[in-house]
């Protein structure tokens, strides 16, 4: 019996032995089956070693010119909402849509993604057409909601543009008729990438959704899989608005959250707004510390307004607050083509700060434009003088004129016409079913850092009054002085080196209207 049981263990080692072998073998074979049938149904892009063919894309925030809300989106948790720093007029929208999209907030109505396709070394490729996939449903969220208003356009849609040397329209796809393939030809030489921008919209689905791209390579057609870095995007059905009328007709982007109180509540059937927007060849900014703008511009940002919007953005984002001539947009929005309105519209100074030449101050220009240069904007014939407290434009709005022994400390609670008992009337009817008016000044601080609201009475033919009182988000607006009181150490200029033609934007600076 012992020599039995003795000769009994090895075989038994032996079998255990195979019985492992033989499941680990089917668990890998299982395994390496599993995997390839994912990636044949759901092809990832390849990474950065990889010399295949592949896709990327990444959300951008794009106005798209329907005059609607260009982009809102819901944060994923309840009770979270983004940080005050980002609620500023100035920084534009950008901050806030950087930080939302990396909270992972789930966009509302529409999203605009740009997708990279790279071909091989070896060999060219074509994209032909492009499809959305719908995927699995996903909750709808219930946090805050943020968004932009205005118009807004991210630097790397100026970049899109500059390399294919014409403005690009992204192609409009649905996940209500999801599958439908739209034509968008791409071709991508061999070794090198190639952009294309698509916006995708609902108006019931809350869902998981992906692009599948049609590209020629090497004779042969493939499909390849644009998400979001191996996940699905989301979209959920729109919101209610964030914004007014008369927030979406400003010409500056501006950021928005419901759990910062917008948007202000129209009053006798009118909205307005009113935003702050530098000089269109010239951007300034002053901060208490010293900063370094130039890491934050980058020597890739040599597109026409980027680079200085960089500069801007940095400078402002630490803390710092423009300066220099600005452009105050005023906009209203009412009934549309009704015509004999009233506009009567004053400049509140709140606070005066003196110590502007103890400062640090950073400019930068277009190509071909000066540092410091005089701004000239003959388009906009109303111009506001805090420092003095007086105003030129339309009469009677030009009433106050210069007073050489006034002192800006003086100012504060005191205010300077912008419009005075002007009338006007609304224009036709926009996206919204409402009509537009604005009007615009040139704002120039030269001796102090004001603090400034924007008080406002719009009164109707029938009577109607609505009054108003705008600010930055609940605080006033901030305008620092020009380089005329400034310690010249203080002072550092740069120039964009190359303006890109295509990236110019004159066609949305404010005017009056007429």
């Amino acid at each position: 019996m012992s020599a039995v049981v003795a000769s009994g263990r090895p075989r038994g080692r032996r079998r255990s032995v195979i019985t492992a072998a033989a499941s680990v073998l089917a668990l890998v074979l299982c395994s390496a089956l599993t995997v390839t049938l994912l990636r044949a149904l759901f092809p990832a892009p390849d990474g950065p070693g990889r010399q295949g063919l592949y896709a990327t894309g990444a959300p951008l925030l794009n106005g798209d010119g329907d005059g609607g809300t260009p982009w809102t989106a819901t944060l994923p948790q309840p009770g979270r909402q983004p940080p005050a720093e980002l609620m500023r007029g100035a920084l534009g929208c950008v901050p806030l849509f950087r930080w939302a999209t990396a909270a992972r907030a789930v966009p509302r109505g529409q999203v605009t993604l740009a997708y990279s396709v790279g071909a091989s070394p070896s060999r060219p490729a074509l994209v032909r057409g492009v499809r959305v996939v719908k995927g699995p449903a996903v909750p709808v969220p219930r946090g805050d909601d943020v968004g932009c208003a205005g118009w807004a356009q991210e630097e790397r849609l100026a970049a899109i543009t500059a390399a294919r040397g014409k403005p690009v329209r992204p192609v409009r796809l649905s996940l209500d008729h999801p599958g439908t393939r739209q034509e968008a030809p791409l071709p991508v030489r061999a070794g090198g990438t190639a952009t294309g921008l698509v916006t995708v919209t609902t108006t019931a689905c809350a869902c998981s959704w992906w692009l599948e791209l049609d590209v020629e390579e090497n004779g042969r057609q493939v499909t390849v899989r644009v998400d979001d870095d191996g996940r699905p995007f989301t979209l959920a059905p729109p919101t209610a608005p964030l914004s007014t009328s008369a927030d979406r007709e400003v010409f500056a982007s501006r950021p928005l959250s419901r759990a910062f109180g917008d948007p202000q509540p129209p009053r006798a059937g009118v909205s307005v707004a009113a935003a702050l927007v530098p000089t269109p060849d010239g951007w300034e900014a002053e901060s208490d510390v010293p900063q370094d703008p130039a890491a934050a511009v980058g020597g890739e940002a040599r597109l026409g307004g980027v680079a200085c919007r960089r500069m801007y953005d940095s400078v402002v984002g630490a803390g710092g607050v423009p300066a220099g001539a600005h452009v105050l947009d005023l906009r209203i929005s009412g009934p549309a083509l009704v015509e004999g309105a009233v506009l009567d519209a004053s400049v509140r100074l709140e606070t005066v700060r003196l110590d502007a030449a103890q400062r640090y101050r950073y400019s930068c220009a277009r190509a071909g434009v000066a540092p410091g240069s005089p701004v000239e904007r003959p388009d906009i014939g109303r111009h506001l003088f805090p420092d003095t407290l007086h105003a030129l434009g339309p009469f009677p709005s030009g009433s106050l004129k210069y007073d050489p022994s006034w002192r800006p400390e003086r100012g504060v609670g005191l205010s300077m016409p912008l419009a005075v008992a002007e009338p006007f009337a609304f224009g036709k009817a926009g996206p919204d079913g409402r009509g537009a008016f604005g009007i615009s000044a040139v704002i120039a601080p030269i001796r102090a850092t004001y603090g400034m609201t924007v008080e406002v009475t719009v009164t109707l033919p029938t009577g109607e009054r609505g009054e108003f009182t705008l600010t930055d988000h609940g605080r006033p607006f901030l305008l620092g002085p020009d380089r005329t009181e400034l310690n010249p150490a203080h002072q550092q200029d740069h120039v964009e080196p190359f303006a890109d033609p295509h990236a110019r934007y004159q066609d949305k600076l404010p005017q009056d209207t007429p």
